[in-house]
C-alpha cells in the first residue's frame, strides 16, 4: 500500500486486485491513521461487499493508469487527472498551485525598509550561487493532490453525479516521487501473481 502524507492528513491507495481485466483499488482517507469516513454511509450490497472499513473502491480496465498519471506530472511539472473507467474517484495532480485556485483576496501590505534589505540581500546570495538556490528550490517544489470520491459510493445513490467528497494534500516532490515507487512496486508485485 502506498501512502501520500501531509502532517496528520493521509491518503492511502492499495491495489485490491485484478480479476477479469479489472485492476481494483482501495482508496482510503485517514486522520492521524485513522479512516476519516464513517463506515456507516458507505455501500455495502453487491461489489461494495468487500470493502474495508472506511476504504473507497475504484477501477481500471485492463492496466493501472494512476502510476502512468502521476509520473507524466512529475516529468512535465504540468497539472494532470487520473480517472477511471467507472468514474468512482479521480485524482488531480497541480504543480506549485495551491487551492484554492483563484484570485488572492489578501490584499499586500507595504514593506519596512529592512524587509526590502533583506529581500535584496537574499536576491544577490541566490545570483551568487544559484546551485544552492535550485537544490533548495527542488527540496521544497510542492504539488496539490485532491482525490475526488462521486457520491455514487455511498448508500442509496444509484447514479454517478460528479458531486462527493475531496481530500486535498500539499506534499513535496520528494514524497509525491516515494508515493509513485511504492505504487509502481506494489503493482509489479500483483502483476507477477497473476
Amino acid at each position: 500500500m502506498a501512502k501520500l502524507q501531509s502532517d496528520n492528513l493521509t491518503l492511502e491507495i492499495k491495489f485490491d486486485r485484478f480479476e477479469e481485466d479489472w485492476v481494483a483499488y482501495e482508496i482510503r482517507f485517514l486522520w492521524k491513521n485513522d479512516p476519516i469516513i464513517n463506515d456507516e454511509v458507505l455501500k455495502k450490497n453487491r461489489w461494495w461487499d468487500r470493502r474495508k472499513y472506511g476504504t473507497f473502491l475504484a477501477d481500471d480496465y485492463r492496466k493501472d493508469y494512476l502510476i502512468e498519471t502521476l509520473k507524466k506530472s512529475l516529468v512535465t511539472n504540468g497539472s494532470e487527472y487520473w480517472e477511471p473507467i467507472e468514474p468512482d474517484a479521480k485524482i488531480a495532480i497541480y504543480h506549485e498551485r495551491y487551492f484554492p485556485f483563484l484570485k488572492d483576496n489578501w490584499v499586500p501590505v507595504e514593506e519596512t525598509g529592512e524587509e526590502i534589505i533583506q529581500a535584496d540581500e537574499h536576491q544577490t546570495k541566490s545570483e551568487e550561487h544559484p546551485e544552492d538556490d535550485a537544490q533548495n528550490t527542488s527540496k521544497y517544489e510542492l504539488f496539490t493532490i485532491i482525490t475526488f470520491i462521486d457520491k455514487y459510493s455511498f448508500s442509496e445513490c444509484d447514479v454517478y453525479s460528479g458531486e462527493g467528497i475531496s481530500l486535498h494534500l500539499i506534499v513535496t516532490r520528494k514524497d509525491l516521487e516515494k508515493f509513485v515507487t511504492d505504487l509502481e512496486t506494489e503493482y509489479g508485485e500483483f502483476s507477477r501473481k497473476d
